[in-house]
């Protein structure tokens, strides 16, 4: 569904456990989100998805949960939360809880009663195969050896997290349901009366985790589909406004086929991957970075992306995660400057991971809470320069902070050149202008030596706006053939010099020429 107030929006992921802590305790907490609402505002974007704050043993991060009704003490209150919630609203910032409702935690009270051979109300609710001998477990997402009950049971990612039964698609077994069969439906039932209960506390919707493998034995989504199609209407007859985010990475059928409003395609334009070859890939894998040969493969995905949910929804990219590698890692603050002007003014839905904004950088550390590598991507955000960068009073904190300097958002917010900074001022171009709007036109001008430079048009019947970048670190020169009078633009830019009807890069860098009138030709 098409919304208004998501047309400009710009969204901040927030990690609770590592962005700011309140109490001292050297966790952070939903309390310190409370008080850098603030800081949240002045950066400019008008929403948060916020990872999973309810209750959990943390072996997943947050994200292998025991009580979807009650937010872990660690972060917290419900009163806590509730209040987040309001005080958001009185900013003009919504708030998206993460739903992570396609398995549990090991120790939720209704896998424990699953687990017990006697028939109970919980008996269906998780996915158990017969048979419970190692030596039959060819699948290797079940695991036996720890239920009273003769059983094997599904896993969705790590051990500890048991698959909630929404049936099989695909039948092959008697043991597996059908997704309209009592146990599948009223699992549905359980996500929807969750979601209906935040809702009327005031979140304004739903990051929905690995929303495409809710249904089993579903190998074209088909199923998943169909799950969706009614547990979101069923949702929204009451809360019509409530916006539903999807990690499926397949707007087709999340948004063009499905009830979803937003899909995530975090990778069409290779910003970030994992890859075997370690660390350093990022600058080969990536667009926007030194040796990029990547650009023409980027932009046919991110054409495509666009066009199917046109009229639809929206397609939403995030430069990073907190399941991802840092947009940091490789790149210096001129390329950052040059991947946030793409990433912000482009005609999509862009998302941004808290810290990124500053350059926060991935650290190599051991695992913590289930994070493994990706543990690095999740450092606490550094505020200042006192003690743990001025995330916590803390002796000992969740994870270590960096040690340079200029990594804070005291160093780099009086700092006009920072990237902090820069990241403000494109989010306030996005937020502002017509043109940036996520339902105005775009076309490339120019594409030379794969996207080095790239110049792209964005333009409403109002206004337009042209974006030249330069991701490579050599020298460059662009003729302003494109512009017919540089005089009448206003410029926004890093790293450059305009002279004699010639942009002329210093390295990496990019320009924003903006004019108010119509140029939608």
């Amino acid at each position: 569904m098409k919304y208004e107030w998501l047309e400009s929006a710009v969204f901040y992921q927030v990690y609770p456990t590592s962005f700011y802590d309140s109490n001292g305790d050297g966790v952070g907490d939903i309390r310190g989100i409370i008080q850098k609402l603030d800081y949240i505002k002045d950066l400019g974007v008008n929403a948060i998805w916020l990872c999973p704050c309810f209750c959990s043993p943390f072996k997943d991060g947050g994200y292998d949960i025991t009580d979807y009704y009650n937010v872990d003490p660690r972060f917290g209150t419900n009163e806590d939360l509730t209040e987040l919630f309001t005080k958001a609203k009185d900013y003009n910032i919504r708030i998206l809880l993460d739903l992570v409702l396609g398995h549990t935690s090991i120790e939720h009270p209704a896998f424990k009663a699953s687990q017990l051979d006697e028939k109970n109300e919980f008996s269906d609710m998780f996915i158990w195969k017969p048979g419970e001998e190692p030596f039959n477990n060819n699948d290797n997402k079940f695991i036996s050896g720890i239920a009273e009950r003769p059983d094997m049971f599904m896993i969705n990612y790590y051990a500890i997290q048991p698959a909630i039964n929404y049936g099989f698609n695909k039948r092959k077994f008697k043991w597996q349901d059908k997704p309209d069969d009592h146990a599948p439906k009223k699992n549905m039932q359980r996500l929807i009366d969750i979601c209906s209960y935040w809702l009327d506390k005031g979140c304004s919707g739903f990051r929905v985790d690995m929303a495409g493998q809710m249904v089993k034995g579903d190998p074209t989504g088909k199923g998943n589909i169909d799950f969706w199609n009614k547990a979101i209407p069923a949702v929204k007859e009451k809360f019509p406004d409530a916006v539903f985010l999807s990690e499926w990475y397949n707007p087709v059928n999340s948004v063009k086929k499905s009830s979803f409003d937003i899909d995530f395609s975090s990778e069409y334009f290779m910003y970030l991957m994992w890859t075997k070859k370690g660390f350093d890939h990022i600058n080969r894998s990536c667009y926007l970075g030194d040796e990029s040969s990547f650009y023409t493969l980027a932009m046919k995905r991110f054409k495509k992306m666009r066009k199917v949910v046109t009229n639809k929804g929206y397609n939403a990219v995030a430069l990073g995660n907190h399941d991802k590698i840092r947009m940091s890692h490789g790149r210096d603050q001129d390329i950052a400057k040059v991947t946030f002007a793409f990433h912000l003014l482009a005609p999509h839905l862009p998302f941004i991971y808290y810290g990124d904004e500053i350059g926060l950088p991935y650290a190599k550390i051991k695992s913590k809470d289930g994070g493994y590598r990706r543990t690095g991507s999740r450092t606490p955000m550094q505020w200042d320069n006192s003690k743990n960068r001025g995330f916590s009073t803390a002796d000992e904190i969740y994870l270590p902070v960096d040690n340079t300097d200029l990594i804070s958002v005291q160093t780099q917010a009086n700092d006009d050149n920072s990237l902090l900074s820069t990241v403000k001022a494109l989010v306030k171009l996005k937020r502002t202008y017509k043109c940036f709007r996520i339902d105005s036109g775009f076309k490339i001008i120019k594409a030379r030596n794969g996207g080095n430079p790239l110049v792209f048009k964005r333009y409403s019947v109002d206004d337009a706006a042209y974006i030249v970048l330069f991701p490579r670190a050599e020298q460059n020169k662009l003729k302003l053939n494109f512009i017919e009078n540089i005089d009448e633009y206003q410029l926004i830019s890093n790293n450059l010099v305009i002279k004699d009807g010639f942009i002329e890069s210093k390295g990496k860098a990019f320009a924003v020429f903006y004019k108010t009138n119509n140029e939608n030709k």
